[in-house]
């Protein structure tokens, strides 16, 4: 068979492997699964893995001198005792890079695509799977076409039946969800993190330098204040998370308690309201990204730098606004999206660093076609 190596690798370097496609093979299809497992267990809107010709190897390894990779760096994690899928992440950043499926007696092996060195030539998107799990269609709303083609919307798994763009589970196209709560849930798959998200004051609102807090909708009665949300495909958080796009809400700390207590929750080490168990990760000076050291859904982003002019300086070690994973959401609470508490930017973040060009253009045009459909309903 002949063979391509690709560099896989995760934000702090600690795990770098080669993994294998088959030449003949590539650009490899996959798909974008939407289903609640992958966006609680990872903290994104969906995942996207490719398959492997075998293990990952070190990466000394050759064509002719192929070697098994030592994965001791890494965390595994079992969305069940009965699943055959076990997920890896790394020990240090949280990076999801690599999973794997037992099958019978042998091991299939795939690579999340935003661990991949390059992608232009190896992968390439398909279809979305699982949309049905989103209830208002999720991020394949804001990727509709790659390279000219409409991607397959699939209600549950390969072959199953299709979904509109646009699609919205009728709980929550007849509003009976979105905004009925005091507040917004949100949690990683093994709950080890659950959030209870308030809605933003109305007086940040009213001043332009508060951007995250978007103020309602002044010609709809029933519009409330939202969080701005959006999506980035800078290589730091791509490298720190295994996904090509990472979709963040963007909100003041305040508004963030912990479900267990009630209590906000706080961040700097050591404090009393810290989430027990988050895995900390500086990615770069005074830059800290926070994932589930249970399944490695990433949580948080959040900075003390005083340099960073766009959010409001941290006081006594403890950010004033923060970056929520959008995947952590609950989708029960209007839909992955959940517009009734999101506002989503229209334009992408860091489109520069994008490592997928295709996914960079269907993910510009596909947010502006979505921002159209839902202002003409």
């Amino acid at each position: 068979m002949p063979s391509t190596l690709v560099k896989a690798v995760c934000k702090c370097g600690l795990n770098t492997f080669q993994v294998v496609f088959d030449t003949t093979k590539i650009p490899r299809e996959t798909s974008m699964c939407h289903c609640n497992s992958c966006r609680h267990l990872t903290g994104q809107l969906a995942y996207q893995c490719a398959m492997l010709e075998g293990a990952p190897l070190t990466v000394e390894s050759t064509l002719e001198s192929q070697k098994p990779a030592d994965l001791s760096n890494l965390k595994a994690y079992k969305t069940s005792n009965e699943s055959i899928l076990t997920r890896y992440f790394c020990k240090t950043c949280g990076a999801h890079i690599i999973g794997s499926a037992r099958i019978g007696s042998a091991d299939y092996w795939a690579v999340s695509t935003g661990a991949l060195e390059r992608v232009e030539g190896i992968v390439k998107a398909g279809s979305h799977l699982w949309v049905g799990d989103t209830l208002d269609g999720g991020l394949a709303d804001h990727l509709r076409v790659f390279d000219g083609v409409e991607v397959t919307r699939h209600a549950a798994g390969s072959g199953s039946p299709t979904l509109d763009a646009g699609w919205k589970a009728e709980s929550i196209a007849k509003g009976t969800q979105s905004g009925t709560k005091d507040y917004l849930a949100a949690y990683c798959h093994c709950k080890a993190v659950s959030l209870h998200l308030t809605r933003v004051d109305e007086e940040l609102t009213k001043n332009p330098a508060n951007w995250w807090a978007v103020a309602k909708n002044a010609d709809d009665p029933t519009s409330l204040p939202k969080f701005m949300s959006g999506h980035c495909l800078c290589n730091s958080c791509r490298l720190s998370s295994g996904t090509t796009i990472n979709s963040w809400v963007i909100l003041p700390a305040v508004n963030v308690l912990n479900a267990q207590t009630g209590q906000p929750v706080t961040y700097a080490p050591g404090s009393s309201g810290r989430i027990p168990g988050l895995q900390r990760y500086e990615s770069s000076p005074q830059a800290f990204r926070e994932a589930c050291g249970t399944c490695g859904a990433t949580v948080f982003l959040w900075y003390t730098d005083p340099k960073r002019g766009h959010l409001p300086p941290a006081v006594n070690g403890e950010p004033v606004v923060v970056c929520l994973s959008a995947g952590l959401l609950d989708q029960e609470d209007g839909g992955a999206r959940v517009e009734g508490w999101c506002h989503w930017h229209d334009e992408v973040i860091h489109p520069e660093d994008a490592i997928d060009k295709a996914i960079l253009e269907a993910l510009k045009k596909g947010i502006k076609s979505s921002a159209a459909s839902t202002k003409a309903e």
